[in-house]
């Protein structure tokens, strides 16, 4: 498959998270818990607690919580991307969506694995501190939606030319989800207790960037296409704290970054994380729809069961062309 389309891999964010996700791969297939266990080591104590929590039958906290979410779908995310990355794949860009950036950016070597872990678990201890709140899903563009936000909402994601995320506070965001629905829109929740790409986060941002001052930042080796500027990442921005610690206010630009990555060619598009939430995403792509780019995924989505996690692996790891594990 990739002599006819090189990989893009995606990596999922926020509300890609569900309860078991990747626990089957980490039974079954020792090579990825392998690449998790390290990760989880760099973490020290929470790192074990993590762990334990996502593997335990009756978890003490929920995913959607932040201190499950963002640690499991960064530390998944790039163990998934590693793991090709070893058995022989090389990828030709990544775009990563929310956390699943930090993941991408680790991959490309501008992080160490310890500094990503770092910034990571100093931004989660931030974040659940922060404030609470949420984000939702509105089946209408941006222009259709920005009337309707209130004081304390904001633009959280352009996932699809109608898919647009709003992110707030609790009570803006209940006032607003209202409005939209009496204008006559359509929304569904983002699994999220927290209002990420908000400027309700802001003060997250600007702290998380005083540790981010002092970590080593590298230009990246593999390319990559960000969600917040919709363009290949410069060596520039890559070592700039500051671009990285915005990425928790400034909305995701999935969809303008996807139509760059492919205006650049045919592509196989890889959901290098849990899910099949961007790849649902890029299937209204008009070169999707055409069949001039495919899609894969790696291990499934919510309800396939934990059980077929390897098996499913192994028939993406052929598709790609790399030996099955």
């Amino acid at each position: 498959m990739t002599e006819k389309f090189p990989a893009a891999l995606l990596l999922p964010g926020q509300g890609a998270q569900y309860r078991g996700m990747g626990t089957g791969l980490y039974r079954d297939l020792p090579a990825f818990a392998a690449i998790l266990d390290e990760v989880f080591q760099i973490m020290g104590k929470t790192g074990d607690e993590l762990r334990s929590d996502w593997l335990a039958a009756d978890p003490g906290l929920p995913v959607d919580d932040v201190r499950r979410s963002q640690p499991l779908l960064f530390a998944i995310d790039y163990a998934l991307g590693r793991l090709l990355i070893r058995m022989g794949l090389r990828p030709a860009v990544l775009l990563g969506h929310s956390i699943g950036e930090m993941a991408a950016a680790t991959l490309a070597g501008v992080f160490g694995l310890d500094d990503a872990i770092r910034v990571v678990q100093d931004r989660v201890s931030r974040l659940a501190v922060g404030p609470v709140g949420g984000m939702v899903a509105v089946a209408a563009s941006r222009a259709e939606v920005a009337p309707y936000l209130l004081p304390g909402v904001d633009i959280g994601a352009i996932n699809a030319p109608r898919q647009t995320v709003i992110a707030g506070t609790c009570e803006p965001l209940r006032a607003t989800t209202n409005a939209l629905q009496e204008a006559g829109f359509t929304w569904a929740p983002v699994s999220s207790l927290t209002p990420f790409h908000s400027a309700a986060l802001r003060p997250v941002g600007d702290m998380t960037s005083r540790l981010l001052a002092t970590v080593p930042l590298r230009p990246p080796e593999i390319p990559l296409i960000s969600g917040y500027t919709a363009r290949r990442l410069t060596g520039a921005e890559a070592l700039d704290p500051l671009y990285w610690a915005r990425q928790v206010v400034d909305p995701v630009l999935f969809w303008p970054a996807l139509q760059v990555l492919l205006a650049a060619g045919p592509h196989l598009l890889v959901e290098c994380g849990p899910g099949q939430g961007l790849i649902t995403l890029a299937r209204r792509h008009p070169d999707v729809r055409a069949c001039r780019c495919e899609v894969l995924s790696l291990i499934g989505f919510p309800g396939t069961g934990a059980d077929d996690e390897a098996g499913r692996f192994a028939l993406a790891a052929e598709k790609l062309g790399l030996p099955v594990p």
